[in-house]
Order: structure tokens, then C-alpha cells, then sequence
């Protein structure tokens, strides 16, 4: 700091006097005799749950007292949906069964499930063919198979807008690939709310829900994905192209927005992130096409050759490799998982940052975005814990007793990983802190 008072240069005085008006001064010193205490120790940060694991670090729990099971008529588990402490479980027979989840202070059990509710979906005849034909239409050559692309739960737009209770606006969403729609139920209800196929000819293959709930994103047999508003009349107005409007596809409950086109062939999976605005699609012919979600533009085409397992540009070109899963991370790269059992991360720009192969067919996939992991389970039965920047196996969960994997959630606050089997059992795996 420095005293003006004691300036006696008038010329020193005011280039400070307008030093300081410019810039400031460093205040005067406020501990002058006692020595300045230590700056405080850094508080410890809490470990992410899926981050820098090693072998034995996770663990798994498997209640004994669940509606499905291998003596359940229930029988595989085709989708899992958390939400808060929540766990939607849809099994083959289209019965939706709700547990609900509390974390202890037991280091050795941090988690509780217990059984809550087990019903029956509405209007799910068609669904429920579309399982016991799954054999008959591989045999007619047909990629039509029911799994856990074939469903997403969202909360309905008029729970984003006032408070309600959580069940009394949850909707599944499935594209019901027999009547090629799009079916909507009331979680709460379970009844069938509507059935729409928002303009696609033929088969609905795949359906994604963003991470906000607002949109859907849809692949179908007719090579277009379909960009749906769920309950948000404002949204849809402001996003609905003119070529759809004038294809009066409007509806109360979701609104198509766009049709993205860009592929020649069959669409087998989609990844929708609408912080990044970015829709992720992929086809039977290999070819990978990304659009913006609110303007529907298409952004690129890319494939992945099937010789040299490189990323490149592409328009519909027949050498690439089936993407059969994807995943989009928040800095700006998704997950591939292909036909040939290729795993790579891709950057939205088409740069192939790593990729590995993994030695199985996966069923699922997820990111934990926490720890950078990316975690997969597949036919088996094992969890494994990748990361992101190599793709290197970190740790590996065998659970392979309760068949192949089918399906995984992640809880929030705090992460648990849920994890359903083909054999109906679900699983809850979490951190060892021992």
C-alpha cells in the first residue's frame, strides 16, 4: 500500500494517484507481528466410483427376494430405467416390475433393493409377439430382435414444469417393431397412452431418450431416424421443420420434429445428446451419419472399413462394418461398439482416438461420465470397466451364473451400477471400500 500523505513530489504524487485509480493498490498488510497461518490442507475428494479400479474392486449384490428369477414366469430382463431412488425393470413377458434403492452407511452393503411393484403393460400383445417370433425372424434373415434399444422412460413435460410425484409422470417409450410405432404408456397407470409412427415406413428398430428427457430420437427399417419432442409444446414449435409440419404428424403427447435422412440401409442403432445438439446414427450398411438435433442438418457421413478397420468419409458406402451400439460422450466423441467386435472411440470429427477388440458380443453399453469409464456387459456374463482414453480393461466383474448380460442403468447420488441377466435376476454392483 502506499501512503499519499508522506508524498511530497507533486508530479510522483499524482502519476500514483493515477496508478492506483487505474489499477489499484495492494491493501495494507493485515497480520504484522504473528507469522501468516498456513494455507488449509486440500480437502480429500471422494473417489468416483468406476475410477482407477483394480481387480477385486467391485463387488456385486443379487437380493434373494425379487419378481423375477429363473423360477419366475417373468423371465429375461430386456430393459432397465433409474431414476432417482428407482429401478424400472422390464422383463420378456412385458412385466414392469419397480424396486427402490437406499444406501446405507455398511461399507460391506452400501445399497438396499427392495421389491415394490409388479405389473403387466398394456397393449403389449404385439411386443409380446414380436419375443416369441424373434427365432423365427432370424431365420428369415431379419436383424428384428427386441432389447434394450427397443424401450426408453422419460418424465413427461408437465413434471419438467411443476412439481409431481415421480411415478405419476414417468413414460416408456418402445418402438414396436410389428405395427412400426412408437408406443407411449404411463408408468404410473401402465395404460397405453398413444401410438404414433410419426412417418416411418416399415420397422422401428432402435429408440433413444437426451439426458434432459425432452427428446427422443428413433431409427427405423425405412433408412430415416425420427426426432421426437415428449410433452414440450413450445420446443416442438420452435424446432418443427416445415417438411414435417406439412405432414400434420403433430400430437399432444410427442411431437415428431425432424426426419434426418442420410443412410441407404436399415438403421441399427442411434445416440441422441442435446447438450452437444448432436444425433448419432448408424446403419446396416456400416455407414455412421451425424445431424443436429434442433435444425436437423446433416453434419457427416462416416464408415469404418471393413479391411482396414480405419475411420473415414463416407456416403453410403457398402464396405463399412454394422454399427450395432452407440454411445456420445460430453467432450465431444461417442463409442462404437460394431459387428465384428470392434470397440472405438470416435471423435464427432471422424478422428479414431483408440479402439479395441473385445472378444464377445456386448448387449450393453454406458458411459460413466464421473469416472471417464466406459462400462459394457455382454454374453459372457461379465462387467467390465473400460477406460475411455485406451479402451484398456481396468477391472472385470464375472456374474456369468445368472447367463448373459442384457441390460445396465446407473444410478445417481451416489452410482450404482444395475445390471440385468437373461436368466430375470437383477444385480446391483458398487465399489469396494474396504
Amino acid at each position: 500500500s502506499v501512503d499519499l500523505d508522506k508524498i511530497t513530489d507533486d508530479i510522483e504524487r499524482k502519476a500514483i494517484e493515477g496508478h492506483i485509480q487505474n489499477f489499484g493498490q495492494t491493501p495494507s498488510q493485515l497480520i504484522t507481528k504473528l507469522p501468516h497461518p498456513e494455507r488449509s490442507a486440500k480437502e480429500k475428494q471422494p473417489i468416483a466410483p468406476f475410477e482407477s479400479l483394480h481387480a477385486g474392486d467391485l463387488k456385486v449384490h443379487t437380493p434373494a427376494k425379487q419378481f423375477g428369477g429363473p423360477k419366475s414366469s417373468c423371465g429375461a430382463i430386456l430393459s432397465l430405467h433409474a431414476i432417482g431412488d428407482s429401478v424400472f425393470v422390464l422383463h420378456s413377458d412385458f412385466t414392469l416390475c419397480s424396486y427402490k434403492l437406499n444406501a446405507t452407511r455398511n461399507n460391506a452393503l452400501p445399497v438396499q433393493i427392495k421389491a415394490d411393484k409388479c405389473r403387466m403393460l398394456e397393449n403389449s400383445s404385439a411386443l409380446t409377439r414380436t419375443v416369441d417370433n424373434e427365432e423365427q425372424s432370424n431365420e428369415q434373415g431379419s436383424n428384428l430382435i427386441v432389447n434394450s434399444d427397443s424401450f426408453a422412460l422419460t418424465m413427461g413435460g408437465n413434471y419438467r414444469a411443476a412439481d409431481h410425484g415421480a411415478d405419476s409422470s414417468l413414460l416408456l417409450l418402445s418402438c414396436d417393431a410389428f405395427e412400426n410405432v412408437v408406443k407411449v404408456h404411463s408408468i404410473e397407470t401402465l395404460q397405453l397412452q398413444r401410438s404414433v409412427s410419426g412417418g416411418h415406413r416399415g420397422r422401428i428398430n432402435c429408440i433413444k431418450v437426451s439426458e434432459d428427457g425432452a427428446l427422443t430420437v428413433t431409427g427405423g427399417d425405412d433408412a430415416t431416424c425420427r426426432v421426437w419432442v415428449v410433452e414440450h409444446d413450445a420446443l416442438a414449435t420452435a424446432i418443427t421443420d416445415g417438411y414435417v409440419s406439412s405432414l400434420g404428424l403433430d400430437d399432444d403427447e410427442i411431437t415428431c420434429a425432424h426426419v434426418l435422412f442420410g443412410h441407404v440401409s436399415p438403421v441399427t442403432c442411434v445416440a441422441i445428446c442435446s447438450k452437444l445438439d448432436v444425433v448419432i446414427s448408424g446403419s446396416k450398411d456400416g455407414s455412421i451419419c451425424i445431424h443436429n438435433i434442433r435444425s436437423g442438418k446433416f453434419v457427416r457421413s462416416l464408415h469404418v472399413d471393413a479391411v482396414t478397420k480405419e475411420v473415414k468419409d463416407s456416403c453410403a458406402r457398402s464396405n463399412g462394418i454394422t454399427p450395432q451400439k452407440l454411445v456420445i460422450h460430453m467432450d465431444g466423441s461417442f463409442v462404437a461398439y460394431f459387428s465384428d467386435g470392434t470397440l472405438m472411440v470416435i471423435t464427432i470429427n471422424g478422428q479414431c482416438i483408440c479402439k479395441a477388440d473385445v472378444g464377445e458380443k456386448i448387449n450393453a453399453i454406458l458411459i460413466c461420465h464421473e469416472s471417464e469409464a466406459l462400462i459394457t456387459g455382454g454374453e459372457l456374463g461379465s462387467v467390465r470397466v473400460r477406460t475411455l482414453y485406451d479402451l484398456s480393461v481396468q477391472c472385470t466383474l464375472n456374474i456369468k451364473k445368472y447367463g448373459p448380460i442384457t441390460t445396465l442403468a446407473l444410478t445417481s447420488d451416489p452410482n450404482f451400477l444395475c445390471v440385468g441377466s437373461s436368466n430375470g435376476f437383477l444385480s446391483v454392483v458398487f465399489r469396494n471400500t474396504k
